[in-house]
């Protein structure tokens, strides 16, 4: 009798509403998975006896944090194509802002952020959702339950090579993927955490990134810096437009956003439904949007770039449009800095696609080219990580 395994692989994806600082928020996890195969061949019969399917240990999970509006759901198409890609030994984790979501549980926050007793359900306090300091601390609790999670549940994998990819106590390496204002929370957590997640880190890799807050033409800059500033005005408004919108018939709302917004795909439009015709996500949307041009500087943060490229590298990619958030000009000016010598020249790769927008995930022909940017930047930084530990191997041998 002859036996062999022959074994199929398939991309999951799960949802997952977890609490993260007393916040119930959307989170999703993207495996591949293994399916084994006992054949055998007695005389002329060939049975295939299949086992449950199980997930593949994954030496390097992509993280990912959305731009705002903050639901990850838009991005689970993207993610799990680049895992297809990438191949066995790669995972991916996604997390939706705190407050951000379409039911009522995900999003409605205490109005007072120092109410206490009754007036607080758990620990949910408002300047989670509505600040950018707030949301930093959320994306670190993510991450922390993420590692854990692998740390607790690596016996149970299925390891894609002879050897183990991980020892038990070293969680998987870790690729930060951000779009717009994601690349913010990304950089603060990682300069917070510079001893323990910024040392797990491989790589960061930024899509659009809203790091800085320069918008071309610089009449936007004036525009929006006046509406910042005047938030309980903007979230108003913003709030009373949602509401008009809840009470229009659903197929008018459907139209506009599939011939105005261009959100082509059905299952996209009802997401961004929800959203747009939600007054309690308006609030949290457009508080943390105010805080966003409030807060972020006028200029590159070089500090923050050297401090991640001591460790990793930074891939960027921007888009045409123009792109207001993230134009093209600060791309040049970080070419700049670095023709100065400000940031080194290994630290920051960037590339500039004229065929996409910032919105790029609504469109989907314009997934599939940021994908293969994800895949090759992965690509490079793992040449990048073999080439440290070479140095660092050398090192000790001195």
């Amino acid at each position: 009798m002859k036996s062999d395994r022959m074994v199929t692989t398939k991309v999951k994806v799960k949802h997952i509403r977890k609490e993260i600082c007393g916040w119930p928020t959307d989170t999703y996890e993207i495996d591949r998975y293994h399916n084994w195969y006992e054949s055998s061949f007695p005389q002329e019969q060939d049975p295939i006896l299949p086992s449950p399917p199980q997930p593949v240990n994954p030496h390097t999970v992509l993280m990912f944090v959305p731009g705002n509006p903050g639901c990850a759901g838009w991005y689970v198409k993207m993610l799990t194509r680049a895992i297809e890609k990438l191949g066995d030994g790669y995972a991916a984790r996604a997390v939706s802002y705190a407050g951000h979501g379409t039911v009522p549980d995900v999003i409605q926050q205490v109005e007072d952020p120092d109410a206490i007793g009754d007036q607080r359900k758990g620990d949910r306090n408002s300047r989670v959702a509505w600040t950018l300091g707030g949301q930093v601390k959320h994306k670190i609790e993510w991450c922390n339950q993420v590692m854990k999670d692998f740390l607790t549940h690596e016996d149970q994998m299925d390891c894609p090579t002879k050897q183990p990819q991980n020892s038990k106590d070293l969680p998987p390496k870790i690729v930060w993927i951000s779009h717009s204002i994601g690349s913010y929370l990304v950089e603060r957590l990682l300069v917070l955490c510079q001893h323990t997640l910024l040392f797990q880190t491989q790589a960061v890799i930024h899509l659009m990134p809203f790091r800085r807050f320069d918008p071309i033409p610089k009449w936007k800059k004036i525009y929006l810096s006046s509406l910042a500033h005047i938030p309980n005005v903007t979230s108003t408004v913003l709030q009373a437009f949602s509401t008009v919108a809840n009470m229009l018939p659903k197929h008018m709302v459907d139209l506009y956003l599939e011939k105005v917004a261009g959100v082509s795909l059905l299952e996209d439009r009802e997401l961004a439904r929800g959203l747009l015709c939600n007054p309690y996500y308006a609030k949290n949307f457009i508080t943390l949007g105010m805080e966003e041009i409030r807060d972020l500087p006028e200029t590159n943060d070089i500090a923050t770039l050297n401090i991640i490229g001591k460790v990793c590298p930074i891939f960027m990619l921007y888009c045409g449009g123009p792109d207001q958030w993230a134009p093209k000009n600060h791309m040049e000016d970080l070419s700049k800095d670095i023709s100065l010598g400000k940031i080194p020249n290994k630290v920051l790769t960037m590339e500039y696609n004229n065929d996409l927008v910032h919105s790029f995930i609504v469109y989907p022909q314009m997934v599939e080219p940021v994908v293969t940017f994800l895949c090759k930047s992965v690509s490079k930084s793992h040449q990048h990580d073999h080439e440290k530990d070479a140095k660092l191997l050398f090192r000790s041998k001195l």
